[in-house]
């Protein structure tokens, strides 16, 4: 089951001690979204109850938001901190599965309320990985080695290497790799990217993920569509360079680059093996994962293909 929290900024750090044994539960899947940001936002299916924080938020504002859940059959709770709204039946008439107030949210709330609630609803939950996202508070800032994270992963690698050495010379092909591979650097930091590993052609850098978008995405986006740009002006190869990227949301153990070693995780195996086993020629492949936090406009860009691993895939329709 996935439970989605649609906050106001102020009022971030009651609701995750609010929600904290939920968000540590292993049968739900936990994000905050930001208000502001929520209407960029699609659950990741139907399986999700929306809580919304009404707090400050005028009633003609509310009842539209409470119509678009309605419209779109989706579940949907409300958060009133400052019991604003004097009429809280009104909600359950609508359709609310829950009502909360800043005295129910001075503890945590206990997992029977869910369970509650997806009784009464008659919402049987999907068997499939539950994902709870550990947000890094303040980005890079609030990460610690040796913690667990969420993050964005994006795998690259470059292809045609054996035809490259033929053209290049071998003995010159390490600083021009050397030059791509900076390039991208460069342009990963503008959304908070690093490379986190780099082996031979093949780079892994990693975003740490707010819970509720993915910039990272439209960058990766830029790298396909000006792969003869980058390959001729950014980079030593003077020749068109091919290369093919994955992308994928997961949780690790952080550890600074170079003492990646010692780091056993599924997430990142499984994204070596999407971007080295599935991903074609030289195209942009994402995970379910990372398709569920893009916007409409941007899904409209991707085209879903065959699941890998348990996962489905999707591709940049750029041709």
């Amino acid at each position: 089951m996935n439970i989605i929290i649609i906050y106001q900024k102020k009022n971030l750090a009651v609701l995750q001690k609010g929600f904290a044994a939920i968000i540590q539960s292993k049968k739900y899947s936990t994000a905050f979204i930001d208000y502001n940001e929520s209407k960029k936002m699609q659950p990741p299916d139907k399986n999700t109850i929306y809580y919304l924080d009404i707090t400050g938020i005028q009633k003609a504002q509310v009842e539209k938001h409470i119509k678009k859940f309605n419209t779109n059959g989706q579940y949907f709770a409300v958060i009133d901190l400052k019991k604003s709204f004097q009429d809280i039946a009104w909600f359950f008439h609508n359709n609310a599965c829950d009502y909360l107030n800043k005295d129910m949210l001075a503890k945590p709330l206990p997992e029977t309320r869910m369970q509650a609630i997806m009784k009464a609803k008659g919402i049987t939950p999907k068997t499939h990985t539950v994902r709870n996202y550990i947000i890094a508070k303040d980005s890079w800032k609030g990460i610690v080695p040796d913690n667990e994270y969420t993050f964005c992963f994006l795998f690259i690698e470059i292809l045609d290497i054996g035809e490259l050495k033929k053209h290049i010379g071998s003995e010159h092909l390490n600083q021009k790799i050397f030059s791509f591979r900076r390039y991208v650097e460069e342009m990963l930091h503008h959304v908070d990217g690093r490379c986190w590993m780099w082996m031979d052609v093949t780079g892994m850098f990693i975003f740490p993920f707010n819970g509720t978008t993915v910039p990272a995405i439209y960058y990766a986006i830029r790298l396909i569509l000006n792969r003869l740009i980058i390959s001729l002006e950014h980079t030593v190869f003077n020749q068109i360079i091919r290369y093919r990227i994955a992308m994928h949301i997961g949780n690790t153990i952080y550890q600074p680059r170079g003492k990646t070693g010692t780091i056993i995780s599924d997430c990142i195996n499984s994204l070596f093996h999407l971007g080295q086993k599935y991903t074609c020629e030289d195209g942009l492949f994402i995970t379910e994962d990372v398709y569920s936090f893009l916007n409409e406009k941007t899904k409209k860009l991707f085209a879903k293909v065959k699941p890998f691993e348990g996962r489905q895939i999707y591709t940049f329709k750029y041709k």
